[in-house]
């Protein structure tokens, strides 16, 4: 259910990508830049591939590239806002309706991006903001949820299981909006909202019903799962206990956890949110194909993700390398992969075939990153697990602002490939510098602060199952 939410919520966040390409008007647009200057890749025009505005079935919009920007980074202004406090509420609300509420505010608000559209950018501005605030509640939550139901030995695989909603979201959300607008179903682009807005609505019944906080919550776990899992993952205390801000923020490898995961989340939503522009804007793909061909890269992440969480567990099992340097070995072929591929891409010019083919290799490599830097918060501290992921993917989404404000100054004075070149140039630079800074001071080991809570003594709850217990039943 974790794994379908996330999914939801990345439908929700690439569609608008795709969707913006139709609800803009290029007409303008090719009459103000007949040059080269503002066409792109010039030797691709024209092969029958791109599409005129009148292929595109919805209302247009005359958005300029840094309207379209300020559209699309609005979303993370609500996002940072609440990861830090998500990771606080999980103790006062629970994991289960924190993250659930923030998938259904997300997608009944993302219902009303039609409406909002035909107000005016201001509208939709506050609408993405919002939505933002729902969403930013539900990646800290699912952290914590992990580090109540997850075994040691199968954290990185049940976290990347569920993270592979983001690039199943992707693939699924991509070709469905490219489709979407070029029909009149439901008056073209507009029915990408209603589809996927009605879609989280859905789940979040099934979430309500079929969700419980913990293993000792559920009713219908078996006592052998329950034994399992109370055995094989870290002891969590039931008293509370005050979060050590102080030693959290003064923690060398949480800065190190925060570096990775800002230099990750700056080029992941660079490719997220800007490649169907520039699919479009330079390399001249129709709608259809933009939609299918920005889904491809996150097939790749996600066969990748499956993997290499598989064999980070099977290391870490084997006990033949800490943690740490299993951890660094993901997060170095995640992060460095990357940069080498955005180079590769700088050096291809205008080979179509070359440059996407690049792409789904920068995406596969990246996929390591979720079983380095995205699982270390679990392991430094199980018990603040969710509070780090706040923290962390505060400073990590702010790159969802930065990008699409900095793409659409470097692109103001045309859409060119030299101007494109920058910005790759640009989310090398990031993501080398990111993995370097994890590779030299990250630590995977559980930390002096993240066991403060196990100087108060153990309250035992006479109702809930313990291993003790459970271990006697077992043998009878």
């Amino acid at each position: 259910m974790a794994f379908f939410g996330c999914l939801v919520m990345y439908c929700t966040r690439v569609s608008l990508s795709i969707a913006i390409v139709a609800m803009v008007n290029t007409s303008k647009e090719i009459q103000l830049g007949e040059s080269q200057q503002s066409l792109g890749c010039f030797n691709l025009r024209g092969n029958g591939t791109h599409n005129s505005d009148t292929e595109l079935k919805g209302v247009k919009y005359n958005w300029d590239t840094k309207t379209q920007g300020i559209i699309l980074s609005s979303f993370y202004y609500g996002y940072v806002m609440t990861q830090l406090p998500g990771g606080v509420l999980c103790d006062k609300f629970g994991a289960k309706w924190l993250f659930g509420g923030g998938v259904l505010v997300t997608t009944v608000l993302y219902l009303l991006i039609p409406v909002a559209a035909n107000w005016g950018v201001m509208a939709i501005t506050m609408i993405r903001i919002l939505e933002g605030l729902g969403e930013g509640l539900a990646f800290p939550a699912i952290t914590q949820a992990i580090s109540n139901w997850s075994p040691r030995f199968e954290r990185s695989r049940i976290s990347s299981i569920i993270c592979c909603g983001v690039p199943i979201g992707n693939i699924i959300g991509s070709p469905i909006s490219g489709f979407l607008s070029s029909t009149d179903f439901i008056g073209g682009w507009p029915s990408i909202f209603y589809l996927f807005g009605s879609f989280g609505c859905a789940w979040f019944l099934l979430w309500c019903i079929l969700v419980y906080e913990s293993p000792e919550d559920h009713p219908r776990i078996s006592k052998e799962e329950l034994l399992y899992i109370q055995q094989n993952k870290d002891e969590k205390l039931q008293t509370k206990a005050p979060i050590p801000w102080k030693r959290i923020f003064s923690s060398i490898p949480v800065w190190a956890v925060i570096v990775a995961h800002f230099g990750n989340n700056y080029g992941f939503l660079m490719f997220l949110t800007l490649m169907p522009t520039y699919f479009k804007t330079i390399l001249h793909f129709d709608i259809k194909t933009n939609g299918l061909l920005s889904a491809i890269p996150y097939v790749a992440l996600a066969v990748s993700m499956a993997l290499a969480s598989y064999i980070a567990d099977r290391l870490r099992k084997c006990n033949k390398l800490s943690i740490s340097t299993i951890r660094k070995g993901a997060n170095s072929i995640g992060l460095f992969g990357p940069a080498v591929c955005c180079l590769g891409i700088i050096a291809s010019s205008c080979q179509r075939e070359l440059i996407v083919g690049l792409l789904c290799l920068a995406m596969f490599l990246n996929g390591f990153a979720f079983s380095g830097f995205n699982v270390t918060h679990v392991d430094m501290s199980a018990d603040f697990s969710g509070v780090l992921f706040g923290i962390t993917n505060s400073v990590a989404n702010t790159a969802g602002i930065l990008t699409p404000m900095i793409v659409g100054f470097l692109t103001a004075s045309g859409e060119t490939v030299e101007n494109w070149n920058t910005v790759f140039y640009i989310t090398a630079a990031v993501y080398l510098i990111s993995a370097l800074f994890y590779a030299l001071f990250a630590s995977a080991e559980v930390q002096p602060w993240g066991l403060a809570k196990r100087d108060t003594p153990k309250v035992l709850t006479p109702d809930k199952p313990h291993i003790v217990d459970s271990i006697k039943l077992m043998r009878k």
